[in-house]
């Protein structure tokens, strides 16, 4: 009875900080460019690091002030992940000069409450009360279909720092997926397992909903293109609380491609972790966000600190982590230490958020700080070329989706004994489209 009670609390945790289980369903490109001249005067302008970028914004904040919203679940199942991404942000506006030559950003914040149309409501008053000039988020799938749909008819940019699906920025101008497509992500992980790993034969899991379809799907063609053999495919509907009758079946193999989120990972690692898998047949993430992220190893790290351990060296694929090896990322941890007391925690939000503000930066200042013209705007976000703490993101052949760099990354733990990530290898440039070697 001890063991189930602590199992349910445990549960019940982990769905409160189910950070990026939105993420699943994002990611995608679309098609509107800038002019030449301009992508030329905005990527020269906007190719500088987030240190530099501080710098250049330090100027005396005298001038109109620069609304911008941020849609975030601050109430609600998806509140720790609210709370996370709104501090991003606003460090991130802080990591510049809190705001933009002479404009002081002001962050209008709107607690979609985890549903939909309240974060419509929420983007609603942003545009009509608070005269925003751009949208960040939201973060979730339904969330971001309904923003989206009011967006197209009023016509600002929306700023989407997480993976969005490619059929959804695609058919929508005025969205920004700065935080790349979801086909990056799976796309690099086939290639890591086939050609770093040397897996020939493996099966996958995943949840049955669109973000396990875009996360899976992607990974199974790839592998399959390289020559590899995915022996069975499983999809396991939301809510799945015993995943052993998905393993123990399971013929010999290389690895498992796997992804699900929240109470359902927390399920089907301890599954995995049962069934003594963890030697003869590793899991690899087709996804981060609600799977690998630091949150679900400590749920499971409270149930059975083995498990924890057996998820070390785990790979997963992700946008941003705290070793990345470059200046702009040197200087974005020291200040985030020098802020909030830690590195920056096992996901990919922090760094998101600063380099969705470092495009936005470089578009504004491309225009001098005039912003009265939101397609001019918008234009000159797609034509930025900027260098972060995740690297450079730029967007290509009229993509709404970032080329990007995409990190595998390992699940590791700290000097301090917290789960966080180290990188494995880089997949440098990788195209909204994926990666194709």
């Amino acid at each position: 009875m001890k063991t189930k009670k602590l199992l349910a609390l445990v549960l019940a945790l982990a769905m409160m900080l189910m950070i990026f289980a939105g993420c699943s369903n994002n990611n995608g490109t679309a098609s509107a460019s800038a002019s030449a001249s301009a992508s030329a005067s905005a990527s020269a302008s906007a190719s500088a690091s987030a240190s530099a970028s501080a710098s250049a914004s330090a100027a005396t904040l005298d001038g109109e002030v620069l609304k911008i919203g941020h849609i975030v679940d601050q109430t609600g199942v998806e509140a720790m992940t609210g709370a996370e991404a709104q501090a991003a942000l606003e460090y991130a506006v802080e990591a510049i000069g809190g705001g933009i030559g002479n404009r002081p950003i002001e962050i209008i914040i709107g607690d979609a409450a985890g549903d939909a149309s309240t974060a419509v409501d929420q983007a609603r008053k942003m545009v009509e009360q608070d005269e925003v000039v751009a949208i960040f988020g939201p973060t979730q799938i339904g969330q971001k279909t309904a923003v989206a749909s009011y967006i197209d008819g009023v016509g600002i940019p929306l700023i989407l720092y997480n993976a969005t699906p490619g059929g959804m920025l695609n058919n929508n101008e005025w969205l920004v997926g700065s935080g790349g497509t979801t086909i990056q992500l799976p796309t690099v992980m086939a290639d890591y397992a086939y050609n770093v790993l040397g897996y020939r034969k493996m099966h996958t899991i995943a949840q049955k909903t669109t973000g396990g379809e875009n996360y899976m799907n992607p990974f199974i063609e790839r592998f399959e293109a390289l020559g590899g053999e995915i022996l069975t495919q499983q999809w396991a509907p939301v809510g799945t609380s015993d995943f052993s009758t998905y393993f123990v079946t399971l013929e010999d193999a290389d690895g498992i491609a796997a992804w699900t989120s929240s109470n359902d990972a927390i399920a089907l690692w301890k599954a995995w972790y049962e069934q003594g898998l963890q030697d003869s047949m590793p899991i690899v993430a087709t996804m981060h966000g609600g799977f690998t992220d630091y949150y679900v190893v400590d749920a499971l790290a409270a149930v059975d600190p083995k498990i924890a351990e057996a998820m070390l060296g785990t790979p997963a694929p992700i946008t941003y982590v705290q070793d990345i090896d470059s200046a702009a990322n040197e200087e974005f941890v020291e200040g985030w230490v020098a802020a909030k007391g830690s590195i920056p925690g096992g996901n990919n939000l922090s760094g998101a958020c600063m380099q969705a503000i470092l495009l936005l930066q470089a578009a504004v200042e491309d225009l001098d700080g005039d912003t009265s013209d939101s397609t001019a705007l918008l234009e000159a976000i797609f034509a930025a070329n900027v260098t972060g703490p995740e690297g450079t993101t730029y967007f290509e052949d009229g993509s709404h989706g970032a080329t990007k760099n995409v990190y595998v990354v390992e699940i590791t733990k700290m000097k301090d004994g917290s789960y966080n990530y180290e990188t494995a290898k880089v997949y440098e440039d990788v195209s909204a489209s994926g990666y194709a070697g």
